[in-house]
């Protein structure tokens, strides 16, 4: 096609079911565009070796955005792969300064091909985490010689207090952000100035399109700078309240109900 156009989708809670599965219908759906030039892109909170069965589901040959942005990720040309690793001292680090106020059940950290945890005792969801992984236990010591690509901290108390462990991290380069729902009490850390907004506009330039032709779907926390930040971004309609409230577009139906195929198709139709 003359003009290219870029559909950005996150996966938990907007393209996947609650299931954690992509509809056979829109799979075959966004496969057809992708191969009409509209390019299909995955951005995840996932690491990209988790991302890679629904892009392998898809038929997808584009790049793919991991770890919310921390991880670009090109599989037809690894050459390209840029990420942000944490060094093992900077974790070790932030990890007692948080223990100085909070009880931290357990720290979790990868690199592409393995998981190294602190507490054998805790729950790792394995449809999340444990995808072609090998897993490791030890303490940060043991675990940490090199550089990882992520880090996650569990607190043993579930309802703790954001707003306090939010500011222990200013001015150490980096943030962090409390999950909720099944996930409540894990904290994620990242890089200061990462995030999917960012990693969108690098995956943009590379690929030649303009911001104004991205299209960009979302339904959470990670998701907030692009919902923000980008003209074209859609906020899911089964998001949160206080996702919707800083959100400038919606869809009309939700994950259970192939919101994004149906939204993507109404878009196509305004683009002919």
């Amino acid at each position: 096609m003359k003009n290219k156009y870029l559909f950005v989708i996150d996966l938990d809670g907007t393209l996947l079911t609650k299931e954690k599965k992509v509809p056979f219908s829109t799979r075959k759906y966004l496969n057809k565009i992708n191969k009409q030039g509209y390019k299909v892109v995955l951005a995840s909170g996932r690491p990209a070796h988790n991302i890679k069965k629904f892009y392998n589901d898809i038929g997808l040959d584009t790049p793919i955005i991991g770890l919310n942005g921390l991880h670009l990720h090109h599989p037809n040309n690894p050459k390209l792969d840029t990420c942000i690793y944490f060094p093992p001292k900077k974790i070790k680090e932030l990890v007692k300064l948080v223990s100085k106020y909070f009880k931290v059940k357990n720290v979790i950290n990868e690199t592409d091909t393995e998981i190294y945890a602190t507490n054998n005792k805790a729950y790792l969801d394995p449809k999340f985490w444990l995808i072609n992984m090998k897993l490791t236990y030890g303490t940060l010591d043991s675990n940490l010689k090199n550089p990882v690509m992520t880090f996650l901290m569990e607190l043993e108390d579930r309802k703790f207090n954001q707003k306090k462990l939010i500011s222990l991290f200013k001015g150490t380069g980096c943030n962090a952000r409390c999950w909720v729902d099944e996930y409540q009490g894990y904290v994620e850390v990242f890089e200061e100035h990462s995030n999917k907004a960012k990693a969108i506009r690098t995956i943009a330039k590379e690929m030649k399109v303009p911001i104004n032709k991205v299209y960009a779907f979302g339904d959470d926390l990670n998701d907030i700078e692009m919902l923000k930040d980008l003209p074209n971004a859609y906020c899911m309609k089964n998001a949160k309240p206080n996702i919707k409230k800083i959100s400038h577009n919606f869809t009309k139906y939700d994950n259970e109900h192939e919101g994004v195929k149906k939204e993507i198709q109404t878009i196509i139709k305004t683009l002919k």
